[in-house]
């Protein structure tokens, strides 16, 4: 497997603990994933499932409770989990950057527009100068899709509406050309309407920028509609993984299944749906499936252990015992 071929970033048995006052919770329960080059991954999964984890463990930007960071998070062959504070700190900014949920509090409320984007191109390029970089920031702006992108430049965050200062996080993080680019629920805060914009500036930017995405969101649509694969987590561990017309087509997890069947169509019609019983908890251990208690397809089998994510056709894993037995 050559350079092109190999993925951008291979995930190895990466487990998560955090220290709580309940015990130890096991956040993320030894993942292994790969990320293509220049290619959309959505990370699905309710609230809990461990996906904003996944991202910022991608950053190193863990939680000071977390008491184990294990396994490999390869970057074209270097584990970022061995670098030291300051060789990561050279990864963030430059090869790897995110889209926080939430702009207004990702941006500081001191600092103009244009500061914030040249900031982040001075960390990338030490030597640019101040009118090169804001050139550079406001042909950027335009990119984005803000209009008066000069006079953009001079505003403050809490001058924008919430779209727009999406649209600055994703012009900071465009920017510095990275090749990984994070992006954990950026149109939750949004209404639909600029949802819709926001999930199309995505579309059309995918035809300018070469590196690969990790979208994480808990919209099947949106995920559909812009991800070239699709990565599905419940309770710390992936339930399956592949391209996103496959896998939504022809879904061999119970969860999976179960997240489709709650999606609202178009039209609205048919009755609200919704997953019986809770989310597992995340202190206690793995002794079954961790889906089993809300499961409709249990079998004896499920009662031994997490079954492993292991392959149902070419690309395509599933970790279920009866993926290819039970038609979910």
């Amino acid at each position: 497997m050559d350079a092109l071929t190999s993925p951008l970033v291979s995930i190895r048995d990466l487990t998560i603990d955090a220290t709580t006052t309940r015990g130890e919770a096991h956040i993320l329960r030894g993942l292994s994933l790969d990320i293509g080059r220049g290619r959309i991954l959505g990370v699905v999964g309710e609230s809990g499932s461990g996906k904003s984890t996944l991202a910022l463990a991608l950053l190193r930007l863990l939680p000071a409770n977390v008491s184990r960071a294990s396994g490999q998070i390869l970057l074209d062959g270097t584990n970022l989990l061995a670098l030291n504070a300051s060789e990561m700190g050279a990864y963030r900014g430059t090869r790897i950057a995110m889209i926080f949920q939430d702009p207004m509090t990702a941006l500081n409320p001191l600092f103009t527009v244009g500061s914030h984007l040249t900031d982040v191109l001075r960390r990338r390029e030490p030597g640019i100068a101040r009118q090169q970089a804001l050139q550079r920031a406001e042909s950027m702006l335009t990119l984005v899709g803000i209009a008066d992108p000069a006079l953009r430049l001079n505003a403050y965050p809490h001058q924008l509406s919430g779209g727009m200062r999406q649209r600055i996080m994703i012009a900071m993080a465009l920017l510095v050309q990275p090749d990984l680019l994070i992006a954990d629920e950026p149109t939750t805060a949004l209404d639909a309407t600029v949802e819709a914009q926001i999930v199309e500036l995505f579309s059309e930017l995918r035809t300018k920028f070469s590196g690969s995405v990790v979208f994480i969101s808990h919209h099947l649509g949106l995920v559909a509609e812009l991800c070239d694969d699709i990565c599905v987590m419940y309770g710390g561990v992936i339930v399956e993984s592949g391209p996103v017309d496959d896998v939504l087509a022809r879904p061999k997890h119970p969860y999976t299944r179960a997240l489709l069947d709650c999606e609202i169509d178009d039209k609205g019609e048919g009755r609200l749906v919704s997953i019986p019983g809770e989310v597992p908890d995340p202190v206690s251990q793995l002794t079954a499936c961790v889906f089993l208690p809300r499961c409709a397809h249990v079998a004896e089998l499920c009662r031994g252990g997490q079954p492993r994510l292991a392959p149902v056709s070419p690309h395509h894993s599933s970790a279920c015992v009866r993926a290819q037995e039970v038609l979910v």
